[in-house]
Order: C-alpha cells, then sequence, then structure tokens
C-alpha cells in the first residue's frame, strides 16, 4: 500500500534526523535541512542532564489506542521492507536472510537481545520493542500531537534508541511500563540513558516517580557517561 505523499515526506524528515543506528544507505537518503528537527551535531550530553531537562507532569489518563500509532508498521520509502525489518537488519551482528526473493521480511540474523542478554538466530523469537512504549508516550505528551507524528514516533528510524529487538516473552512482561515500575535484568544503567534521550528527542515528559527512579539510576557514574545528545524532534 502506497502511503499518501505529505505523510511520506513527514515521517522521512524524522528519519533523515539523526544517522545513528542506520544503514550507509539510510543515512544516504537523510536530508540534514529537515525543518522537523533540530541539529545536535557535535554537541555531547549526559542522562543525567537530559533527565533534568524533561518536564515533569501527570500522566494524561484515558484515550490511548495502539491505532493512534498508526496500525502496524510502515514501509516508509516503499522498498516493501516495513520498520520492523528495517530495525532487523540495522541491528542483527551478521548478514540477515529472508523469508523470500523479494526480500521483505527478515528470517534469520544475529541478535542479542539487551534486556536479558540472549542471542537469537531466529528472528520470529524478536520483537521490536519502543523503549518508550506508545501507550507511555501518549500519557506523557503524545496524546496532543498530530497523527502524523505519531506515526513518526512509532517508526523512528532516525535514532537508534528508538527500536531495539528484544527477546519476545521479556517484552511482554515489560508491556508499557516505565523504569519505576519495571526495568530490564541487563544493562539498566544503558536503559536509562536510552529512555531519558528518546523523551528528550521527542519532548516527552516524566512523572513524579519515573523521574525519581531515573534518578537513582542516573546517579554516579552511569549519569556522568558523555553520549551524544539526540537530535530533538518539533
Amino acid at each position: 500500500m502506497r502511503r499518501p505523499a505529505s505523510l511520506v515526506l513527514a515521517l522521512a524528515a524524522v528519519l533523515a534526523s539523526s544517522t545513528i543506528g542506520m544503514s550507509s544507505a539510510q543515512a544516504s537518503q537523510a536530508s540534514s535541512k529537515s525543518p522537523e528537527v533540530t541539529s545536535a551535531a557535535a554537541r555531547t550530553t549526559t542522562g543525567k542532564a537530559l533527565l533534568g531537562k524533561l518536564k515533569v507532569r501527570a500522566v494524561h489518563r484515558g484515550g490511548y489506542k495502539r491505532d493512534k500509532f498508526g496500525e502496524d508498521w510502515l514501509d516508509v520509502n516503499d522498498d516493501c521492507q516495513n520498520t520492523r525489518s528495517e530495525v532487523l537488519q540495522r541491528d542483527s551482528k551478521v548478514k540477515v536472510t529472508f523469508y523470500s526473493a523479494s526480500q521483505c521480511a527478515v528470517l534469520t540474523g544475529r541478535w542479542t537481545s539487551p534486556y536479558d542478554g540472549r542471542t537469537w538466530t531466529d528472528a520470529r523469537k524478536l520483537e521490536i520493542d519502543h523503549v518508550v512504549a506508545l501507550s507511555e508516550a501518549w500519557k506523557s505528551g503524545a496524546s496532543k500531537w498530530k497523527k502524523a507524528k505519531r506515526l513518526s514516533y512509532a517508526n523512528d528510524l532516525g535514532y537508534g534508541w528508538t527500536l531495539k529487538p528484544v527477546t519476545r516473552s521479556v517484552n511482554q512482561e515489560k508491556v508499557d511500563q516505565d523504569p519505576a515500575e519495571w526495568m530490564p535484568d541487563k544493562n539498566q544503567c544503558t536503559y536509562a540513558r536510552q529512555w531519558v534521550a528518546i523523551k528528550y528527542r521527542w519532548g516527552l515528559s516524566v512523572d513524579t516517580g519515573e523521574k525519581r527512579k531515573l534518578a537513582k539510576l542516573l546517579s554516579g557514574d552511569c549519569g556522568r557517561m558523555k553520549m551524544k545528545a539526540p537530535a530533538r524532534v518539533k
């Protein structure tokens, strides 16, 4: 199904906002002049600093439905590979194989799930996690966005931390919980840094319990680790 041109352009602008985690082919398609993002080129920050920039607000209750962010993964550039396929290719440690000669859906590769450290070669064992879940984004500010921006968020290939291949069962345990409610068994420092970076990128807020937990996680060396500041999406 071919997407309306206005929607494709809106999504492409977000994909162009950062080349972190993008393939060379994706990066070559990116436009640095997109009006939808603000550049963060060469600027470094820390997780603790980003947390301090997030607004603290009560969560927005009610109104969330999955289709507010689109019914499924999009194929933004009409190459038959949807967002799930793009992420699996980007994060595989080896060259992937596909279900068919059309090379649309990924079948095998090698991925390590950051939440539990397990390595998988069968893509069917993995889910693509929105690190900050769609319903969490809705409660944190996305309820006020236009549909095109919510679709962009759900398919954000422009920032490598937004979407991650993870063990299916672990993702189903996590569902839409924030760090005050759920944390992975492994890589908790990285997870906290990713969480605040994604919320900063998209201008999402945190609630008091969430910020308290993140502040604890980002204390000490974890909070002082340097990282590239993500480009912000308007």
